[in-house]
Parts: C-alpha cells; structure tokens; sequence
C-alpha cells in the first residue's frame, strides 16, 4: 500500500457502476457489503486504540455533470434502494454545486490520515518487535518444502508460506497481468474559510477520467483525479503541473468563489492499479505457499483490510466466498 499518495476516502461503492461490472448482481450486493464491513473494520480498531488518525465516518456522494447519464445514476441509486443500501437520489439538492443528478449514501464511507493509521497499526501489532525497517528480501526458493528467503544483507528466512504485498510491482506479474496501472494526481489548497460541503460528503463524479474531493479537517480541500496511464518512464514535471492545472480548474468550475480565496499548497502523483472487477489480486498462486496481497482496484485500502482476513482463512484452510473473486489466478 502506498500510504505516501494515498487520499484514504474509503468507500463501499466503486470506480465502476453496477451495471458495467462483470459481476453477478448478488456478487456486487456481497462486494458492497464487504466494503461496509471493512470500513466497519477500521473503525472497531480505532474504537479499541483510540483515534489517532483524524478518522471519521461520512457520507458519499457520487454524481454526474452530464445530463445524458442521468440514467445510470438513477439505475445505480434503484440497485442500491432494491438491495437494501441507503441512498437518495438528489437533482441539485443539498450541495452547493451545480450537478444534473446524484447519489447520496448517509453510510457511504469515511477518511482519515492514511499515513498515521498506518503507524498507529504498527504501534499496536502483536508482532512489532519482529518488524525490519529498510530491509528488501532479493529472492526467495522453495528448498526441501519450505520457503527460504534471503534479504539484502545477506540473511535468510525459513518459512512455510510467505505473502507477497509489495504495492504495485508487476515483476511479480509477468505471466498473468491483471491490471492496468495509471497516474492519479493530486491537489491540496490552503485552508478555506467558511468553506462546508454537506455533512463533510465525500464528492466522486462519473467523468472519464474521474474526480474526487474531501474536505480535510484542517479546512483544506484535496481534490484527485485526471488519470492517465501509467508509463516507465517518469512524468515531466510540465505533464505533471498540466494535470494540477486541470484539477485546480475543475475545482473552480464547481465552487467559482473559491477562485480568489485559496492557494495550492501541496500537489504530488502516484502510481495504482485497477482490475477489471475492481477487486484486488488476493490469495493463492500456482504454488499455494506463495500468496499475493496486491490491493489494487477501486478501493484499495478497503481491500487490503478485507485481504487480511481472506488470506487467514485461506492460510487455516477455511472457505471464503470471496477467494474466486480476489484469485490472482482468475481469469
């Protein structure tokens, strides 16, 4: 997970529309579900340890600027009514944009700061004295049924199984790449004054490429998106500042009062992956001692938390009905 250009708004629904999922209806109600429950997840973490990491829940809220896709918010709004979700569906209500129509859910998602959850998850971990910082494993081979992985300093680890969560590194997937890899970027302004979005919503559109907004709680707003695929290469700095340019602009078309009031402070881009059923590469390879936790897809943070508790009932050999779905292997 690369907590460093994460945005963290953690959401149940996903990049796609129920109806362009190559997905069982009951499939997408399971997945949705899932979404909830990881959120209810990190959540029941934080209730234990205490937040310390400007965690809170909120609603989302997804809508469209175009007339002409109306119809796929009110089908995806009747989806979600019909399967027991909450959702409204708004025609410029509420949010002080203008918009052609919307999909509010009240328990549609939550924030926080990735980066300090990340650290307060290793502060609490049963196993942190057995953690090494700045250490990369250079290979690893199956000797005499086990795994013995050998670091960069020369030391070697015995194990039975070993997990492989090494971020968006498609070394690993050469013979089966089930992703598509982009550059999203980012903006942060400087904090606004008098500024509200409803209920502190988080704000997603359905243009391609996509935009998303969160109101932090400090007043300023982060605004993503512009994605463009991912290349080797690295991105010049003039492409990069095209793409805030954009943002910025994109911003300023949906609040135009907003124009003489900020600053941009903070801008970066990182590199994520997305799967066509928007679910990560999670579970078993052809050697089922060497598994995957790759979160990538729509929500990877949401991914990664449900990954955890997969790989565990496949490491104790318990059915989980999302292992087909996650399966590095599918098709």
């Amino acid at each position: 997970m690369h907590f460093s250009v994460a945005t963290a708004l953690l959401e149940y629904q996903l990049d796609d529309f129920c109806s362009d999922l190559p997905l069982s209806e009951e499939q997408v109600v399971d997945v949705y579900k899932m979404g909830l429950w990881g959120i209810d997840e990190i959540e029941n973490f934080i209730k234990k340890y205490g937040n310390k990491c400007e965690f809170r829940k909120v609603p989302s809220f997804l809508y469209t600027l175009n007339k002409f896709n109306n119809n796929k918010i009110k089908k995806e709004f009747q989806f979600r009514k019909k399967n027991n979700f909450s959702a409204e569906y708004l025609e410029n209500q509420k949010f002080d944009f203008e918009y052609k129509s919307g999909l509010y859910c009240e328990d549609g998602g939550a924030e926080f700061n990735p980066y300090l959850f990340a650290k307060q998850m290793l502060e609490n971990s049963c196993n942190k004295d057995k953690m090494f910082e700045n250490t990369k494993i250079d290979k690893f081979v199956k000797e005499n049924g086990k795994i013995v992985a050998t670091t960069n300093f020369g030391e070697t680890i015995e194990c039975k199984k070993i997990i492989l969560a090494t971020g968006f590194n498609f070394e690993l997937m050469q013979k089966k790449n089930l992703c598509e890899r982009v550059v999203s970027f980012t903006i942060v302004t400087s904090p606004v004054k008098n500024f509200h979005i409803y209920k502190n919503a988080l704000l997603q559109d359905d243009a391609s490429p996509y935009h998303y907004i969160r109101l932090l709680q400090d007043g300023r707003i982060m605004i993503g998106g512009e994605d463009i695929p991912f290349k080797e290469k690295c991105i010049s700095d003039s492409k990069a500042q095209k793409k805030y340019d954009a943002l910025e602009s994109y911003l300023y078309k949906l609040y135009p009062k907003l124009k003489d009031k900020i600053t941009i402070e903070y801008k970066f881009c990182g590199c994520f992956a997305s799967t066509e059923n928007n679910l990560g590469l999670i579970g078993k390879t052809e050697d089922e001692d060497v598994l995957y936790l790759i979160s990538c897809g729509a929500n990877g943070i949401i991914n990664a938390v449900y990954g955890a508790k997969l790989l565990e009932d496949i490491i104790r050999g318990r059915k989980n009905p999302f292992e087909e779905l996650f399966s590095p292997l599918r098709d």
